[in-house]
């Protein structure tokens, strides 16, 4: 999956959308961008220990899905920025984040449209597995 044409596409499409990361658990790869005029919060080394922090999460919200279903996204909304983390294909983990002053439930159905696009187009039969789930 091309990480980065998804970041692009997802930044592209509404302004508001401040950081866009994709955490790969086949590669232990992170791929990131950013809208242009925006001011970090983190540093990379933040940054990196946050994307850790919501796999560990996301991975706990898994233990469940056999009961209540598979994880579609969680969201935290924080005194800054709204974070949002959703599943990205069979290795990625995608987390962005948005300036408060948004309608996240648009944003969040136009971000999962984005990956189902990006992922029908990539985990077609490209040989990858999930090692780390």
């Amino acid at each position: 999956m091309d990480y980065s044409k998804l970041c692009n596409a997802m930044l592209d499409s509404n302004e508001k959308i401040r950081y866009v990361g994709v955490y790969n658990s086949f590669s232990g790869d992170v791929y990131e961008k950013m809208q242009n005029v925006t001011v970090r919060h983190f540093d990379k080394d933040q940054t990196k220990k946050s994307m850790t922090q919501a796999i560990m999460r996301w991975k706990t919200r898994k233990h469940f899905s056999a009961e209540i279903g598979e994880p579609e996204y969680a969201m935290t909304r924080y005194e800054k920025v709204n974070r949002i983390t959703m599943a990205c294909g069979k290795d990625g983990l995608l987390m962005f984040s948005t300036e408060i002053d948004v309608h996240l439930c648009d944003i969040i159905e136009d971000v999962l449209k984005m990956v189902k696009e990006h992922v029908g187009k990539s985990d077609e039969g490209d040989g990858s597995r999930n090692i780390r789930s």
